[in-house]
Formats: structure tokens, C-alpha cells, sequence
């Protein structure tokens, strides 16, 4: 018998659809905007800046990135048997994966390794992962904003309400982050009335474990160690983006810098877009552009560059990893799981 979809089914597809076609979209058009900046620009000019030693130190920080995410991951998963050996190789892989694939698919890898390699649930995985999302663009906006205030002279009189400002702003969302669990039940309970059923009493059952795993957060000691941990993720990507950009010949305060770091790593985490292409390079251009006097021609191709060398690392730190993940046997269930549930295994074997 053949099998029908279900209208929940069909409009999820229908809404997939829409948003890969909007994604493909976005990017066809910003590429054909910036390349038209790019006509006759001398690239081994550009690559010809940097030097040997620039190279390395930039593929030492991005690694450094890699190693402080799978310690994050570590800490915000609350296990004290999931090994670095293991976390680490599918950091670098998973990384690869969302830099490579298109509408953010890689995202997915880090749930599915986890499940494949360590034996976790599918919550534990999406929870960990959303708390390291959470906590990245948590820094990467309060740095951004004091990169501003700092860095502008338009904003020199009102500095001191706007850092107050931004410091409120920081200690509400960390607040939010740690009783995430207890926020998105009482949203549910509000939501409650208009929850009729089919996919969305599904999505409610979802929603209603990821809480129970955000709720492991909710401990001073693990929150306080992810956003520790967080700091040196974006000292690391700033530095690898710093390193890159010094020897290009970028000659700027540090906190005009910060501003146009932070700008590009915005880029990044963008959703509608195709690998990040287009995207991550606008967001060169306008922090370039913007906060350091260069030429859209200049920006544009700076901007390729840097992208070009993030795919570049990833790849190759992705390919180590799938390599170690694929070397290294998976965790057995006995290592993950409570000793009860051991029991009550063995009783019903």
C-alpha cells in the first residue's frame, strides 16, 4: 500500500522549500553584486601579503577555536565521561560540515555523531548545541556593541549610558540563558490554548525535553564554565581573523578592529544563505568599508579571501577529524548509561 503524507508533513517539505529557495536567492544575488567589484582585481597581489608564518599562526588559532567549542560542548552536555578524544574530532568535523554544506545542514552532524559515537540523545545533542549557539552570539554582540562605543566618536558623550545599557542587556540574556528550561514551559503554557494538536502537540513534546536538558544549565558552576569557555572561542576567532588581516596590511585601532571582526563573524551565523557565500563577504565589505576607509574593490576581495581561508581550514581540520572519528571505536552504552537503566536492561535480556 502506498503511502500518503500527512498535511503536517507537506507543509514542513513546502516550508524547507521556501526556505532553501529564499537561501539560494539571497546568495545568487549578493555574489553578483560583490563580483561585480572584483572585475580585474589582482588576487595573487592580495595572497602575496601573506606571509608563511601569518598562515600558520591564523591555522593554529582557527584549531585553537575548534579545541575551546569541544570543551564548551563538553561542559554544556554535563558528562563527565565524554572524552576530548571523541569531542574534538567531531568538533572539527561538524565545523566542516556547517561551513560546507548549504542552508545550515551540517548543523545537523553534531546530533547524529553524538547519537552514532558517544550514545547520546537526540535532546542532549540539539540542547548542548543551541546553549554553544546562545553563548557564541552572546559574545560576539556585547564585544561588538563595546567595539562601537569605543571606537566612535559619535557616541563619546553618551558612553557611559550606552555601556550601562549594553551591560543590562548582557545580564538579561544570561539570566534568560539559565532558566531557559523554566522560560520555554511557561511560553508553552501560555501557548497552551492554541495548540490544537498533530505537529504541533509534537513539536510541544520536543520543546518540553529540550527544557528538561536545558534545565542541566541551570547549575552556577557548568553556566559559569561554558561562558568562560565562550570568551576564549571568540578570542581565538578573533585572532585568526586578526592575524589575516594585520598582514594584509589593516592598520587600525583595536577597538575599530574588534567592530569589523565582529561584523564579519555576524556574517557567519546569518541563515539565509547558501555556505555563508555572499553573506560573509557583505559583512567584510560594510565593517571594511565602514570602519576602516577601504574601497569596495579592496573590501570585496579581503573579504573572499578571508572566507576562502575559513573553508580552507575547515576542510582540512574536517578531514582530520573524520578520519580520527572513523579510527577511534564508538563509546559502549554501558559508558553512558545509568547504572538503573544497565540494570533494568540485563533484567528484561
Amino acid at each position: 500500500m502506498r503511502e500518503t503524507s500527512s498535511p503536517a508533513t507537506s507543509e514542513n517539505k513546502t516550508r524547507q522549500l521556501l526556505w532553501r529557495l529564499v537561501s539560494a536567492l539571497v546568495t545568487i544575488g549578493l555574489l553578483f553584486f560583490l563580483l561585480r567589484n572584483l572585475e580585474e582585481f589582482d588576487f595573487a597581489a592580495l595572497l602575496g601579503r601573506i606571509s608563511f608564518l601569518s598562515l600558520l599562526a591564523a591555522l593554529f588559532s582557527y584549531l585553537a577555536l575548534n579545541i575551546f567549542r569541544a570543551v564548551r560542548f563538553r561542559i554544556l552536555l554535563d558528562k563527565g565521561n565524554a572524552p576530548l578524544r571523541l569531542l574534538i574530532p567531531i568538533t572539527l568535523y561538524h565545523n566542516c560540515l556547517v561551513r560546507v554544506l548549504p542552508f545550515k545542514l551540517g548543523e545537523l552532524s553534531y546530533i547524529v555523531l553524538l547519537r552514532s559515537r558517544l550514545r547520546y540523545s537526540m535532546e542532549e545533542g540539539l540542547s548542548s548545541l543551541l546553549g554553544a549557539r546562545i553563548l557564541e552570539l552572546l559574545i560576539i554582540v556585547v564585544v561588538f556593541a563595546s567595539g562601537i562605543l569605543l571606537s566612535g566618536e559619535a557616541f563619546a558623550a553618551q558612553s557611559d549610558q550606552l555601556m550601562l545599557i549594553i551591560g543590562l542587556v548582557f545580564a538579561a540574556s544570561v539570566v534568560g540563558l539559565y532558566f531557559a528550561g523554566s522560560l520555554i514551559r511557561l511560553s508553552l503554557r501560555l501557548l497552551d490554548p492554541l495548540i490544537s494538536g498533530g505537529w504541533m502537540a509534537a513539536m510541544t513534546r520536543k520543546l518540553l525535553e529540550i527544557a528538561v536538558e536545558f534545565d542541566r544549565i541551570r547549575h552556577p558552576r557548568l553556566f559559569l564554565s561554558a561562558l568562560f569557555i565562550s570568551c576564549f572561542t571568540y578570542i581565538s576567532s578573533f585572532m585568526t581573523n586578526y592575524i589575516l588581516l594585520r598582514a594584509l596590511g589593516l592598520e587600525a585601532a583595536l577597538p575599530v578592529v574588534i567592530a569589523i571582526i565582529s561584523v564579519g563573524m555576524f556574517g557567519s551565523a546569518f541563515p539565509f544563505s547558501v555556505s555563508g557565500f555572499g553573506v560573509v563577504e557583505l559583512s567584510w565589505l560594510f565593517g571594511l568599508t565602514q570602519f576602516a576607509g577601504y574601497t569596495d574593490t579592496d573590501a570585496t576581495a579581503i573579504g573572499f579571501l578571508l572566507h576562502g581561508f575559513q573553508l580552507m581550514a575547515a576542510a582540512l581540520y574536517g578531514l582530520a577529524g573524520y578520519l580520527l572519528i572513523h579510527l577511534a571505536p564508538p563509546m559502549p552504552s554501558s559508558a553512558v548509561m545509568p547504572p538503573e537503566a544497565i540494570q533494568q536492561q540485563e533484567g528484561t535480556s
